[in-house]
């Protein structure tokens, strides 16, 4: 058993693929209409291994994360190979930098808040 999709709830679904495609190399991978009547929209990359992320645009996204935010809750966690190229395709996209690379036991690690202001931890290994 796996878990295979993560859901990600953005406020604009165009604006989610274009972060998605231009920061993580992430494709849709379906966009159909589900049972219930609704959008199902997913990305990811073409590692099968890999979680993939179920596109949800609602209405209270800015709520929700002025909730997590006094508590610093990290949303998603996305390894890279490169910490330097990626790095720069956030500065180059204007995201806000939480925390720089540093160096952890575990690899470099740097936090960064996408355009609807969830926490990405990126992790090179």
């Amino acid at each position: 058993m796996s878990i295979s999709h993560a859901i990600y709830l953005v406020s604009d679904t165009r604006q989610a693929v274009d972060f998605l495609s231009h920061l993580f190399g992430m494709r849709v991978l379906a966009d159909e209409t589900a049972i219930t009547g609704e959008r199902f929209l997913s990305m990811g990359t073409d590692d099968a291994q890999a979680v993939r992320l179920q596109i949800v645009e609602v209405d209270f996204v800015e709520a929700l994360v002025a909730h997590k935010k006094p508590h610093g809750i990290v949303d998603f966690i996305f390894e890279t190979a490169d910490m330097a190229a990626l790095m720069a395709k956030v500065e180059q996209a204007g995201l806000t930098v939480q925390r720089p690379p540093i160096q952890a036991e575990y690899g470099l690690t740097a936090i960064v808040v996408d355009p609807f202001g969830n926490l990405w931890d990126l992790v090179q290994r």
